[in-house]
């Protein structure tokens, strides 16, 4: 990923480089592989570049789709949430269907790699990470955004700074813990809301 690129003293060309990302995006987006079947051989060959040049730049599969996930040109896929005027209940609905979701092995592996490229990334990894948020364009946020509009929120609320909170502790649960259970996601949700609610 993005602070390996260089360790090999060869100038990265843009257009290799846009390529590349784009080609993660076509992969994963449109043509829908799983994350297993996506390859560094399959990447190269989307994006017709060698598979050496993907190597020079980037550790491995996962730092590639790191960058392409913080550079906004691959989104997490995931389901709408729904609006019945009751937030709390749309919410927990949507994340009992991202928790089936999630609980998919392959969808696991993904996160399990791109927490690692993240933690073994370099400073312009660091650097992506702090100027966008993963949540930017997410479904959820676009929830939330809706709910601040209608004054269900605090107008000053960020909503990606609130799906960040919903997701982030949900993740690394998943992750480290295992299934979160009903009632940890219904008072993580609660906590959240709360610091949002209109003052």
């Amino acid at each position: 990923m993005a602070g390996d690129e260089h360790r090999r003293g060869r100038p990265r060309s843009e257009e290799a480089h846009q390529a590349v990302l784009d080609a993660v995006a076509t992969l994963l987006n449109d043509q829908g592989h799983t994350y297993e079947e996506l390859t560094v051989e399959r990447i190269a060959g989307e994006a017709g570049v060698g598979k050496q040049t993907i190597y020079r730049w980037w550790r491995n599969k996962a730092a590639v789709v790191l960058e392409a996930l913080l550079t906004g040109r691959l989104n997490l896929a995931s389901e709408p949430v729904p609006n019945t005027g009751d937030l709390r209940a749309d919410l927990m609905t949507w994340l009992d269907c991202e928790l089936e979701q999630a609980n998919m092995d392959d969808t696991l592996a993904m996160a399990r790699s791109l927490m690692g490229a993240l933690v073994t990334g370099g400073e312009e990894t660091r650097q992506l990470f702090a100027e966008r948020s993963v949540w930017d364009d997410m479904n959820l946020t676009q929830r939330i955004r809706e709910e601040a509009e209608a004054g269900g929120l605090d107008p000053r609320t960020d909503p990606a700074a609130v799906a960040s909170a919903i997701m982030d502790p949900f993740i690394i649960q998943l992750l480290t813990a295992g299934h979160p259970s009903r009632t940890w996601m219904e008072a993580q949700i609660q906590i959240v809301l709360h610091g949002a609610l209109p003052r």
